[in-house]
């Protein structure tokens, strides 16, 4: 098997989400010649409720990253982190969602971009609509902006739903592999080697992340 960049990720991460110009310059940059799997870590695997006091640490921390990597906390959004009465976060619905959508793609029944495009998609809805991303009819229309029908997504999240155990505890065994822990963690796989890979550098140059892969490819 060929190099792959495997990326440890959860759709409610704050780092994950400032990573994503790099993922996709990444993925535009090697194509087809450094496949990307992406693996649901799962920060909030079950329904877990914000308390108010909690709230001032997520939008300081949102701030920080958005100094340091450019990416865009929308004003509905903060203010929902603000205000809502009752905020919860819950990751499952949303990684089942790209899971299933990345199997589509890994197959060819959509374009080969379509997991990482469905990340994107859904953390945008959440960091600049603020829109409840487990919302599974939202989640439906998100894919349908990537070619994929109603029927298709039904099938692909049931599939993904079943898979998710298996999926996460891979995302664990590989992050305990390359001594790893937290979110987003990128992962080279390349002669039958694994290298955890240091993306710190690359919030604010990506030419250095990408230089960093040849490097490691040569």
């Amino acid at each position: 098997m060929g190099a792959r960049l495997h990326i440890v990720f959860d759709p409610l991460c704050g780092w994950c989400y400032a990573a994503s110009p790099l993922l996709r310059q990444s993925q535009t940059h090697f194509g087809e010649r450094l496949p990307m799997v992406l693996h649901p870590g799962l920060l909030f695997p079950e329904i877990n409720i914000i308390p108010a006091a909690y709230r001032e640490h997520i939008i300081s921390a949102d701030q920080h990253i958005a100094k340091l990597s450019g990416v865009l906390f929308g004003s509905a959004y903060l203010n929902k982190v603000k205000t809502i009465a009752s905020l919860s976060y819950y990751s499952v619905p949303a990684a089942t969602a790209v899971s299933g959508v990345a199997a589509l793609a890994a197959v060819g029944e959509i374009a080969a971009d379509a997991g990482l495009g469905m990340l994107e998609k859904i953390q945008h809805a959440h960091y600049v609509d603020a829109a409840d991303v487990s919302d599974l009819w939202l989640l439906s229309q998100l894919a349908a902006g990537l070619e994929v029908t109603a029927e298709m997504f039904k099938d692909c999240y049931a599939k993904a739903q079943a898979d998710l155990p298996g999926q996460t505890r891979l995302a664990h065994q590989l992050l305990r592999q390359v001594g790893a822990q937290g979110f987003p963690t990128f992962i080279l796989e390349a002669n039958g080697q694994f290298r955890r890979l240091d993306h710190s550098v690359a919030y604010q140059d990506s030419g250095l992340f990408i230089t960093q892969i040849e490097q490691a490819l040569a």
